[in-house]
């Protein structure tokens, strides 16, 4: 299975972004398995996790990832500040690494996308809004898209004062799904078959 050179760690780390490369990783991993459909990725920021799942995808089936991100002003549950600004060093950063033929930046949020969204999602990655109405109303968009045996990795997801923690122990209540240990902050489920 292909890995992230390190090299490519540094390229992906000099893209603005929360994720560390244990996570970076972990994306990269999950990204190279998915053999049809799509990955989606909920919240962009400047692109650091969506090149290392694009650098998957691309060591892998070559499936789409869709970056989905309105990027306008919002201030984060932790503080961070984001907005179009942030559009542009995602642009810098894709065009950098020669990622845009595979990456689709969707500057809308889920609700007004998810509706008629065409394509099975293998890989759903959430780091948009962290608030608990935020995170619940992502998850909910994407539920009725997600093939049978996907996954969804949730960013900060071990902190119980912001809404990915406790999105997770909702879903988890229902048997079908299983939670993966966690690596770094992030925690992955899976529908259908045990946790990578």
């Amino acid at each position: 299975m292909a890995s992230l050179t390190p090299d490519q760690i540094a390229e992906l780390l000099s893209i603005g972004g929360a994720v560390n490369a244990e996570e970076m990783l972990h994306l990269h991993r999950l990204a190279t398995q998915i053999q049809d459909g799509c990955i989606v990725e909920v919240g962009s920021f400047q692109g650091r996790a969506t090149a290392a799942l694009a650098m998957g995808s691309l060591a892998g089936f070559k499936v789409p990832v869709y970056a989905v991100d309105p990027q306008e002003e919002f201030i984060g549950v932790y503080g961070g500040v984001f907005g179009p600004e942030d559009r542009g060093r995602f642009f810098e950063g894709m065009l950098r690494l020669r990622l845009y033929p595979i990456i689709r930046l969707i500057n809308l949020s889920s609700e007004w996308l998810s509706r008629s969204w065409p394509l099975p999602v293998r890989l759903l990655w959430i780091d948009g809004d962290h608030r608990y109405e935020a995170v619940r109303r992502d998850l909910e968009c994407w539920l009725p898209k997600l093939h049978d045996d996907a996954s969804i990795v949730f960013d900060d997801a071990l902190d119980p004062t912001v809404g990915p923690y406790h999105v997770i122990e909702q879903l988890i209540a229902d048997p079908l799904w299983k939670k993966g240990p966690p690596i770094g902050k992030t925690v992955t489920v899976v529908r259908g078959r045990g946790c990578n």
